[in-house]
This record gives structure tokens, C-alpha cells and sequence, in this order.
């Protein structure tokens, strides 16, 4: 029988990574652990979400401009190995619409990746990536919350901003709240 958890890779955009527009201190050290983990056979399938955003982009008020569709910062670091993901989820595409989550933009809209886990018969979900104090914890909590799905989050494959001291620890207990088993 197929396994039914996916790998869920958030968001290793150029523009994430250090020396990018919003580089997370040490992203780059969650590389090899995810190509690891992709590489491996725990997985029925998995997906990279991409940020990808128009130039004029909502999220430009809040953040520098970041992850511009057809820049090298909005392609997926060089070293992380595509030849174990099956498919790249993009997301922030809409000008008016912020995207932190691979499933939902802040209006509901869907992305395609829930629909794509039902239809691949996927039950579970592993997610790691790149914030955990942004795109991961809002990916995971719509896979608990909103898609259904039995989520983790690996934290050795995760980096966050950590802005303030308290975002990181605050969005692991917002994860754990919403029924996330967050694994260190």
C-alpha cells in the first residue's frame, strides 16, 4: 500500500535564504535535512510550496519586495535537490491577496494543494521550511484546521525570522493549539 503522508517543503525561495531580500538567519542549514527527508522513502509525495508575487504585491506594504515572479529570489535555492519533489505548489500570485500558507490565501482561496493531497489519497503531513513563524505555522495550521489533514512539523527542518524574541516560540504554541504535533 502507498504511503499516505506527504512532505510539505515551505517556501526555500533565494529571497529566503541568507543574503536574500528577507534571508532567515541560517535557512540555508536546513538543506541537506530536507533533501534528506525528500530523498527518502517515508513519503508518498512531495511538494514545495513557492512564493512567486507579482510586482506590485500587497505584502510589499508590510515586508521589502521579496520572491518577484521570474527573479533568481523567487526561484528555489540551487541546492535544494528538485529531483526528489514530485510538485511545486506556487503561491502569492494575486496581487491583492497575501499568501503565508501553501493551502489558502488570507481571502480563502485555495492554492490547489488540498485538493491535490485528496486526490493523491494523502491523510498526513510532514512540513518544514522556511519561516516557522510564518508560511510554516500558517501552512500547518490550515492542514490541521482547514484541510484536515494530520499534521507535524519538523522542526530541525525549519528556520524562523524571529523578529522578537517571543514570534518563534508563540507560533510553535500556536501550531501545538491548533492540533499540530511539532517535533523537535
Amino acid at each position: 500500500m502507498k504511503n499516505t503522508t506527504a512532505l510539505i517543503i515551505v517556501d526555500l525561495n533565494n529571497d529566503f535564504m541568507p543574503g536574500g531580500a528577507l534571508g532567515a538567519e541560517g535557512a540555508d542549514a536546513v538543506l541537506p535535512v530536507i533533501n534528506e527527508l525528500a530523498a527518502g522513502d517515508a513519503y508518498g509525495l512531495v511538494v514545495a510550496t513557492q512564493d512567486w508575487h507579482p510586482e506590485e504585491h500587497v505584502s510589499f506594504d508590510q515586508w521589502p519586495p521579496h520572491c518577484v515572479a521570474g527573479t533568481p529570489g523567487a526561484e528555489l535555492h540551487p541546492h535544494l535537490d528538485d529531483a526528489n519533489i514530485d510538485v511545486i505548489i506556487r503561491k502569492g500570485f494575486d496581487a491583492h491577496a497575501d499568501s503565508y500558507s501553501g493551502f489558502y490565501n488570507e481571502h480563502g482561496e485555495t492554492n490547489g494543494l488540498a485538493e491535490l493531497l485528496r486526490a493523491r489519497r494523502i491523510e498526513a503531513v510532514d512540513i518544514v521550511g522556511i519561516a516557522t513563524d510564518y508560511c510554516v505555522k500558517a501552512t500547518a495550521i490550515d492542514a490541521a484546521t482547514k484541510a484536515g489533514f494530520r499534521t507535524r512539523v519538523l522542526l530541525n527542518g525549519c528556520r524562523g525570522v524571529g523578529l522578537e524574541p517571543n514570534h518563534i516560540p508563540d507560533a510553535i504554541a500556536a501550531m501545538r493549539a491548533a492540533g499540530v504535533e511539532v517535533v523537535d
